[in-house]
């Protein structure tokens, strides 16, 4: 069995969605600024500015949709980057523009299904804008991880975290992935448990609590002492 200290506020993470990050290509014709007259519509970043208009219309559809929730938590999608052109020569235009998403998916669904869903979209925006040459690549995923409540060392946690804060912790789901991604793959049971990170700070960074890394300290050896006995 695993768990790992990540910060969640001294609440059980039972669950935590995966990651799915996606490449949406757009080509455009490669020109000089003196030639590019009447040729706007051929711009890449141009015609990345209707994709992602397109891709905004489809984000509340995943986020929003029954298979993609998990215990009351719904998915979400970041728009993480762009990429298009060159700084150092702008008196070219763009052959193609970039667009990446970072799309979380809840550890029930497959992380196949999910690929597929995904890649379905980038087909239906090549429909919808044939001349673009419009394409889709998913080039990371992570999937999810989840266990039970009732698993002995989520039982665990609840009596140390008990006998040391004095209250049995709340439960947790997240929308960030951890190790428990990889470790319950092969088989290793895993909780997210741990203190709180505190508000970030501007000159300190991220930064801990002395009395709840105390606390969260005992938890963890209560709880190593109650499994390994």
């Amino acid at each position: 069995m695993c768990l790992l200290g990540e910060p969640t506020e001294g609440k059980v993470v039972l669950g935590h969605f995966g990651a799915l990050w996606l490449r949406i290509r757009v080509h455009g014709n490669f020109v000089h600024t003196a030639f590019s007259e009447g040729k706007s519509d051929q711009n890449s970043i141009l015609r990345m500015h209707e994709v992602t208009s397109a891709v905004l219309e489809w984000i509340p559809d995943w986020e929003n949709h029954p298979d993609n929730s998990y215990r009351g938590a719904k998915a979400i999608v970041n728009i993480g980057a762009v990429s298009g052109g060159f700084g150092w020569r702008v008196s070219r235009t763009p052959h193609h523009t970039d667009l990446f998403l970072d799309v979380r998916v809840p550890p029930t669904k497959p992380m196949a299904a999910a690929r597929r869903e995904v890649l379905e979209m980038v087909r239906g925006l090549a429909e919808r804008f044939p001349e673009y040459g419009i394409e889709g690549e998913v080039y990371v995923t992570a999937p999810g991880a989840e266990i039970e409540e009732d698993h002995e060392l989520v039982r665990a946690i609840d009596d140390a975290h008990e006998q040391v804060f004095g209250e049995v912790p709340d439960r947790d789901v997240t929308r960030w992935f951890s190790d428990a991604s990889a470790l319950t793959r092969y088989g290793v049971p895993t909780v997210n448990y741990g203190t709180s990170t505190g508000l970030m700070d501007v000159e300190l960074g991220e930064n801990l609590d002395i009395d709840g890394l105390v606390k969260t300290a005992q938890t963890y050896a209560l709880v190593a002492q109650r499994i390994c006995a």
